[in-house]
């Protein structure tokens, strides 16, 4: 290497994340188009949509948890995901009681 040569930065990462947003679009086109009822559609439509917006805030805003920013956005995300399911849960439970 010269002196003053750069390096190109790992596309690993970036192509890694790239692969799990495609395989999670096709779990979303897979979920739409089955024959379950709506409320079950709607929980694991909301769980895949909650998933790739986790994966795009760590490897397209390059969060971690050595930033106090990216940490508490990550905390907040994954308390709504645990909110998000619970709560949906919950509905589908009352809703096949009565």
């Amino acid at each position: 290497m010269t002196v003053g040569a750069t390096e190109r930065p790992s596309r690993a990462p970036s192509l890694g994340a790239f692969a799990v947003l495609a395989i999670l679009t096709a779990a979303e086109i897979v979920v739409a188009s089955s024959g379950v009822g709506d409320r079950p559609r709607v929980t694991a439509l909301t769980g895949l949509l909650l998933a790739k917006a986790g994966i795009l805030l760590v490897f397209s805003l390059r969060a971690s948890w050595r930033r106090s920013a990216p940490r508490l956005a990550l905390i907040a995300l994954l308390l709504a995901v645990g909110f998000t399911i619970v709560l949906m849960l919950e509905s589908v439970y009352r809703t096949g009681v009565r």
